[in-house]
């Protein structure tokens, strides 16, 4: 949903176009004006949302570059040939009992150190 649609204003418009569209649509679609209406209530919604956006500088501009670069085409990836290897795992190697053995030496060793630390301050 692009905010400047629903408020139905240029993306270069200054902050009082955009004000005085918020204000026009809100009158235009509030449900307390048209009570039981549905439609109303989403579009008060989609209001309500495009102005939380549009209407404070810094939100809109953070819009505007994530838009732009939506907007802006990708180039498709490319799949490489063959197994897709872990980028943190060298190949043919089981990297989660790599790990898991790595894990125990640092726990041994911590535990070690504690053990001759506490044995030192007994002294």
């Amino acid at each position: 949903m692009d905010h400047y649609e629903v408020l139905g204003v240029q993306p270069d418009a200054r902050h009082t176009e955009i004000r005085t569209a918020y204000r026009r649509l809100m009158r235009e679609h509030h449900p307390d004006l048209r009570p039981g209406d549905p439609s109303a209530e989403e579009m008060t919604r989609r209001v309500t949302d495009a102005w939380a956006v549009l209407g404070r500088p810094s939100v809109r501009a953070a819009y505007d570059r994530t838009r732009a670069a939506r907007r802006t085409p990708v180039a498709p990836r490319l799949r490489p040939e063959g197994p897709i290897v872990p980028a943190y795992s060298p190949a043919g190697r089981d990297y989660r009992r790599s790990f898991h053995v790595a894990s125990v030496k640092v726990a041994t060793a911590v535990l070690l150190a504690g053990i001759v630390i506490l044995l030192l301050a007994a002294r």
